[in-house]
C-alpha cells in the first residue's frame, strides 16, 4: 500500500469520525433562542382601551343600590316587590334590568360589597332591609334552565335569554337568576357542581314547599372537582378568554382597510391579553400560589404515570389550544429569557397579594426553536432574570395552559419573523420553576465527544507514523539503487582493457542472423 493510499484512507476515517461527533452533538443541543424584544403588553395587563380607563362615578358610591339608583332603578321599584309569591309580571322588568346592569360591577367592588346571608327564618316577615344587598353564598348547583326574554325587551336591553339555577347550600336552597352560566354546565346532564354566588337579593320567592331567597348575578363561579377547582380557581373565567388557532407562528396586524376609512378585524385580537382575560390571568396566578411547593410538578408526574408516558408533548399546545385550556403541563427545557414583571394595580395587590411575577421563555427539545411562555410566582434560588446570547438556564416548569399569546419577536434571534409581525406562543401559568442540573443525555454526549476526540487523535498519530515509515522505506530503496548504479559506473571506468576486449568481440545476440542482400 502506497503512502498516498494510506493518507486517503486516513482522511476518510477522520471525516467519518468528525461527522459522527457533529451529529451526536446536534442531537442534544438545545434549540437556539428566538429571543424577543419587550412586547407592547406584558402578560396579565389589561388592554389600554378607552372603556377600561374610564373611572365611573358609581365606583365611589357606598353600595350596589346606590349605583343602581344612578342607573334608573329607583327605591320604589324595590318597594314594589312582594315576598312569598312567584315572580310577578311587573317584577320581571326589575329582574331584567338588574341582569343587564350586573356586568358593570367590577371585581373589586363585588369584593368590597359582599356580605354573608342573614338567617332567613328570622327576617322572613320583612326582608325590605336586605333587598339590593350583595350576598355571597357557597353551595352546589343542581339545576339550570334557560329562560327567554320577550322580543320587545330583548331589543331594548340586548338581552335575549338568561338562566334560572337551583343552588343547594348548608342553610337551604336558593333560586339564582344569572345573565350567563359556565359553558360546561350547559352540557352536563346531572348537574352537581361546586359554585360561589355573589348576587343581589331580590325577594323570597315561593317555590314548593316553602319560599326561598332569590338572587340575581352576572354569572356563577365554578369550582370543578379537579386540581384547579381545589386550588380555588373560578374556571368559568376561561369562558371569557379568547382562543385562537393558527398554523402560522407569526401574525401580522391590520389596522385599517386599503382606503383607510373602516378598520379591518384585527387578527391579533384573539391572541392579545385584553381586559376580559385579566381576571382569569390573575386568578390563575392566585390559585397556583395556593399550591404547596412542588405540588404542581408532582401532580403532573403522577398524571404522566397514569397515562403511561414519560414526557408531555408541546405539539397540542401549538396546534390544538382549544382542547388544552386549563390542563396541567410539565415541560423541561432551556430558558433563554426571564423577565420580572411588577404589578402596579392596587386592586390586584389588595385582592390577591400579587405584586410581581416572572415571565419565562422556555425552549424544549420538540418546540422547533419556538418558545413556550410561562408566568410563574417564584424563581429557583440563584436564578436571576436576564437575556442575551450567553443566557441559558435549564428548567422544569409545571403550569396550566391559558391561551395562545402574541408578543413581539426579537429580530436577531427570530430571523424568519416577517416584518412588523407578532410571534405566537402558548401561555401557561405556574407556581415556580425548578432548576435542573446538566441532564444525563448531555453528559453522555460529552463522554461520546471526548471518546471520539481521542479516537481522532490516535488515528492522526497512526497515519503520521505509517506515512513516515513508508517515506523512510522509499528513501532507503532509492539510496540502495543509487549505490548500485554508482558502483557499476565506477568499475566500468577503472577497467579499460575489459572495455576494449568487450568492443572487439562479436555480438553473440546477432551472430546467427542472416545478412541482407547487397544491392545490384
Amino acid at each position: 500500500m502506497s503512502a498516498k493510499s494510506v493518507l486517503q484512507l486516513g482522511m476518510l476515517l477522520l471525516v467519518a469520525c468528525g461527522g459522527f461527533a457533529v451529529v451526536a452533538t446536534e442531537v442534544r443541543t438545545p434549540p437556539p433562542s428566538t429571543r424577543q424584544e419587550a412586547s407592547l403588553q406584558n402578560p396579565g395587563t389589561s388592554a389600554n382601551s378607552a372603556a377600561e380607563k374610564i373611572t365611573r362615578e358609581a365606583s365611589s358610591l357606598t353600595g350596589p343600590r346606590a349605583v343602581l339608583k344612578r342607573l334608573g332603578i329607583s327605591d320604589s321599584m324595590w318597594e314594589g316587590l312582594e315576598d312569598g309569591q312567584p315572580l310577578q309580571p311587573q317584577e320581571h322588568e326589575l329582574l331584567l334590568r338588574l341582569l343587564f346592569h350586573m356586568r358593570m360591577f367590577q371585581p373589586v367592588e363585588l369584593e368590597e360589597w359582599k356580605q354573608p346571608p342573614p338567617e332567613w327564618n328570622a327576617i322572613a316577615a320583612d326582608t325590605r332591609a336586605w333587598r339590593g344587598k350583595l350576598l355571597e353564598i357557597k353551595g352546589t348547583a343542581t339545576e339550570v334552565a334557560e329562560e327567554s326574554v320577550p322580543a320587545e325587551v330583548a331589543q331594548r336591553l340586548g338581552l335575549h335569554h338568561y338562566y334560572a339555577c337551583r343552588v343547594a347550600t348548608e342553610n337551604g336552597e336558593y333560586l339564582v337568576y344569572a345573565r350567563d352560566v359556565p359553558r360546561a354546565w350547559k352540557t352536563i346532564e346531572q348537574l352537581r357542581e361546586a359554585t360561589v354566588i355573589r348576587g343581589l337579593f331580590l325577594k323570597l320567592v315561593k317555590i314548593q314547599p316553602k319560599p326561598v331567597p332569590l338572587l340575581v348575578t352576572d354569572r356563577p363561579s365554578w369550582f370543578p372537582n379537579n386540581l384547579l377547582g381545589r386550588l380555588g380557581m373560578d374556571c368559568s373565567l376561561f369562558d371569557d378568554v379568547g382562543l385562537g388557532t393558527s398554523a402560522q407562528r407569526f401574525v401580522t396586524s391590520h389596522a385599517s382597510s386599503e382606503g383607510g376609512d373602516e378598520p379591518l378585524s384585527d387578527p391579533l385580537e384573539k391572541y392579545r391579553l385584553t381586559g376580559k382575560d385579566r381576571e382569569c390571568f390573575y386568578q390563575l396566578l392566585a390559585a397556583v400560589g395556593r399550591a404547596e411547593p412542588g405540588q404542581l410538578l408532582r401532580e403532573a408526574q403522577a398524571e404522566l404515570a397514569r397515562m403511561g408516558k414519560s414526557t408531555y408533548s408541546v405539539v397540542p399546545l401549538f396546534n390544538d389550544p382549544v382542547h388544552q385550556q386549563g390542563k396541567l403541563f410539565l415541560l423541561y427545557g432551556t430558558a433563554r429569557r426571564i423577565e420580572k414583571v411588577s404589578v402596579e394595580d392596587p386592586d390586584i395587590r389588595k385582592r390577591f397579594g400579587i405584586d410581581h411575577y416572572h415571565t419565562i421563555y422556555l425552549f424544549t427539545d420538540d418546540s422547533q426553536n419556538y418558545p413556550i411562555v410561562f408566568c410563574v410566582r417564584y424563581l429557583p434560588k440563584g436564578v436571576v432574570p436576564g437575556e442575551g446570547p450567553g443566557y441559558a438556564v435549564n428548567l422544569a416548569v409545571a403550569g396550566f395552559f391559558m391561551k395562545t399569546w402574541a408578543f413581539r419577536p426579537q429580530a436577531a434571534l427570530s430571523p424568519d419573523a416577517p416584518r412588523n409581525a407578532w410571534q405566537l406562543a402558548p401561555l401557561l401559568i405556574g407556581r415556580e420553576a425548578v432548576r435542573l442540573a446538566a441532564d444525563t443525555s448531555s453528559r453522555q454526549v460529552g463522554t461520546v465527544t471526548t471518546i471520539l476526540t481521542g479516537v481522532v487523535v490516535v488515528v492522526v498519530v497512526l497515519i503520521g507514523a505509517v506515512v513516515w515509515w513508508f517515506n523512510r522505506q522509499d528513501k532507503k530503496r532509492e539510496w540502495e539503487i543509487r549505490q548500485r548504479l554508482f558502483s557499476e559506473s565506477s568499475r566500468a571506468e577503472t577497467s579499460p582493457s575489459d572495455r576494449t576486449s568487450s568492443n572487439s568481440m562479436p555480438d553473440e545476440s546477432n551472430a546467427n542472423l542472416p545478412l541482407p542482400d547487397r544491392p545490384g
